[in-house]
């Protein structure tokens, strides 16, 4: 069979059956001479972000969701605009699966979960900023815990003259006294924890206190309420509206 008369000499090229090119085998060959590159950068493109991947995992804990969160966390900020009245407070949000901080919390409906430190309308509930627990890792810039949460997440009101529902976690006279100032500007309303020293002595708790009775003090724009609601309970609530 005569399928090629290109030869140096002019004359025809005769091959045998067995001899016939295969054509689909050259194409198929050609494919992969040009698809194995683009594989091997891929690969190499994948394998050097695990590589960096890891060394943000080293020193943040959330970087393989940190630009997913971010950009969540800019919407919430983004597309709603808080009342007057705002909380800060936390919450254990149910996950079971593989993360370094995934907390046990025995008392919370789902004992297992993700902390999360937010910020939400009073009204409305909604939630305008939020920042996930890593535990012992947070980076406070040596503030305490509790403060560096409060100013953190209510940073982009700062200047508004809102007030600030929280916790007795997040309470304490020296941060309500500092949120009054420049560049917060912000109102405090919180229960306190009773092993605060700014508590004065004649506003703890006696035997012959009656239930049900309230003491009240003053301190220019603080107020500190010590109610009594159970014969071994004190519930303290400082004010700075």
């Amino acid at each position: 069979m005569v399928i090629d008369s290109d030869s140096d000499d002019g004359t025809p090229t005769t091959f045998g059956s067995n001899q016939i090119v295969d054509v689909n085998n050259e194409h198929t060959q050609h494919q992969q001479s040009v698809i194995q590159p683009r594989q091997n950068i891929l690969y190499d493109v994948l394998d050097l972000m695990t590589k960096i991947l890891d060394e943000r995992r080293e020193s943040d804990r959330l970087a393989p969701i940190r630009d997913v969160w971010e950009k969540f966390i800019e919407n919430c900020k983004k597309w709603y605009k808080p009342g007057s009245y705002i909380t800060v407070d936390e919450q254990l949000v149910g996950f079971r699966g593989r993360c370094p901080f995934r907390m046990y919390i025995p008392n919370k409906p789902n004992k297992y979960g993700l902390k999360l430190v937010m910020v939400a309308d009073s009204s409305t509930k909604y939630m305008c900023n939020a920042i996930p627990y890593m535990g012992k890792n947070t980076n406070t810039g040596n503030e305490p815990l509790a403060n560096y949460f409060v100013k953190e997440l209510c940073k982009p009101y700062q200047g508004s003259n809102r007030n600030i529902t929280m916790d007795n976690w997040f309470t304490s006279v020296p941060l309500a006294a500092e949120l009054l100032k420049p560049p917060y500007k912000f109102t405090v309303v919180g229960t306190l924890r009773s092993n605060k020293r700014e508590i004065p002595k004649e506003m703890v708790n006696t035997r012959n206190r009656p239930v049900g009775t309230s003491i009240f003090g003053f301190d220019k724009e603080m107020t500190l309420v010590s109610y009594k609601p159970k014969t071994n309970k004190i519930v303290y609530l400082l004010s700075t509206t």
